[in-house]
């Protein structure tokens, strides 16, 4: 039973940084690693005493960005990457732990609802791309 109590902290981290983010369908267009990294993670906004709750796992696009650092550094890169961000017009996506879960059950939705739609043809509904992603 504990080990489910510990591991729940980090499996609704996870899926609060990966699952609210942009579904990604059917062949990459460009090639820029960073701006699929922007687009395809969120981070959670929390006060520094939080860190220890999040593990770090908080600040989601710097560790897929500076997967090596130590997550202590990771709040410190953060503004950079938010001001890097700005400058080339990418996605820095930050929302409060409440938020983020309202986003995340919001794009589950969405995906459901597309899933389950039977008048679209099978290679364009998300179930189909999810099976054959590419990238």
């Amino acid at each position: 039973m504990a080990s489910f109590i510990v591991t729940s902290i980090q499996h609704n981290q996870f899926t609060l940084n990966h699952f609210s983010a942009d579904v990604y369908l059917g062949h990459p267009n460009g090639n820029d690693w960073f701006e699929k990294q922007t687009g395809g993670t969120l981070d959670i906004a929390c006060s520094p005493w939080m860190d220890w709750f999040f593990g770090g796992l908080q600040f989601q696009l710097e560790h897929h960005l500076f997967p090596r650092l130590p997550r202590g550094q990771l709040r410190k890169v953060s503004p950079i990457v938010e001001a890097l961000c700005e400058k080339h017009n990418l996605p820095y996506r930050s929302l409060s732990f409440w938020a983020a879960n309202v986003s995340t059950i919001r794009t589950l939705r969405t995906a459901a609802l597309e899933a389950r739609d039977l008048t679209r043809p099978v290679p364009k509904n998300l179930v189909w791309e999810a099976v054959n992603t590419h990238g």
